[in-house]
């Protein structure tokens, strides 16, 4: 009932504003500039690309990237049946001096798939970034590098060609050169014009951040919801929600709807919300968790999460909208 309490003060008073979308280029914001190529979406039907993102350009602070756009050099579509990309925590700067040929090695231990393995039909738009359209976002921490993972089955290639720059590192397979270059173990060594990787612009969400993960969960099982880049020491409430709303807290847009689901997240607890309410670390951090009952009923139900924070029930900010399925 308190945390009740205090969300219904909040949504009074509160006027904060969090964390805003924002754009990370690299290595420039010039979606025209750079030789054209022809890796990984021509010449040939089958792929296995990578390319590395380095630290230096994504900063020093967490964030969600949502999703990630290209740059090609004309207009049309790539279409294939069977394509995926993940991206993943990496030590590693570039591939040829990194002491291994494994893709696996590279991509890191934990990689997201942030493109769910199925057909795709991306627009490509000449000269203009042109967004891929995750299905998941990606949280990622610093001071890792990022790695980017794309690859593919088609029966024709794809007739598309990208601005490249010397500044990004890239690696590959391809067939012929490898009979199923999806799941091929190793890139083609040495790699030919290694530094010739795609420019890309990720989308991105900065400042005080909600992240769900796994996005999808079974019954009987349950999510993590972690919260980062919030103000150190202030009081947390995380809130779920069958729909996105929004609703209004002053100035800042929440998108949840205030449904049942809604008020039992912030009134029942434990055991299926779990760390739902606390406060935040020296970090501006917390980790709540979401049990899903054992009822085979809620299979199929999305669940959004959002969370704000507050001293006493004094607003100081709120975080974005993430969602998790619920599975068999």
């Amino acid at each position: 009932m308190k945390s009740c309490i205090v969300f219904l003060a909040l949504i009074l008073c509160l006027t904060a504003v969090s964390g805003a979308q924002t754009y990370v280029y690299h290595p420039a914001n010039t979606p025209a500039v750079g030789q054209c190529n022809s890796f990984p979406f021509d010449l040939y039907t089958k792929w296995r690309f990578q390319f590395i993102i380095p630290h230096s350009v994504l900063g020093p602070v967490p964030m969600v990237i949502k999703d990630i756009a290209l740059a090609p050099c004309t207009t049309g579509w790539f279409s294939a049946p069977d394509f995926q990309m993940r991206m993943g925590h990496t030590t590693y700067g570039n591939f040829s001096t990194s002491g291994t040929t494994k893709f696996d090695t590279i991509l890191g231990p934990s990689p997201v798939e942030v493109y769910r393995r199925g057909q795709i039909s991306w627009h490509c738009r000449g000269n203009t970034w042109s967004d891929l359209g995750l299905t998941t976002p990606f949280l990622y921490s610093p001071p890792s590098h990022l790695c980017v993972e794309i690859r593919y089955n088609s029966t024709t290639t794809g007739g598309v060609t990208l601005h490249t720059d010397n500044r990004v590192p890239r690696a590959f397979s391809h067939a012929p050169h490898t009979p199923d270059p999806f799941n091929a173990l190793h890139w083609k060594h040495p790699i030919p014009g290694e530094y010739m990787g795609p420019i890309s612009r990720l989308e991105v969400y900065r400042g005080f951040l909600l992240h769900v993960y796994p996005d999808t969960v079974k019954v009987n099982h349950r999510t993590r919801i972690s919260i980062m880049n919030g103000p150190a020491g202030h009081h947390y409430q995380v809130a779920a929600s069958l729909g996105r709303g929004p609703f209004h807290l002053g100035t800042c847009h929440i998108h949840l709807s205030v449904d049942h689901l809604f008020w039992n997240s912030l009134l029942v607890g434990p055991p299926v919300f779990n760390g739902y309410t606390g406060t935040l670390d020296s970090t501006g951090s917390a980790v709540a968790w979401m049990r899903i009952p054992n009822i085979h009923s809620l299979v199929g139900i999305v669940v959004y999460h959002a969370a704000i924070s507050y001293v006493s029930v004094h607003p100081s900010a709120c975080t974005n909208t993430d969602s998790m399925k619920i599975i068999p």
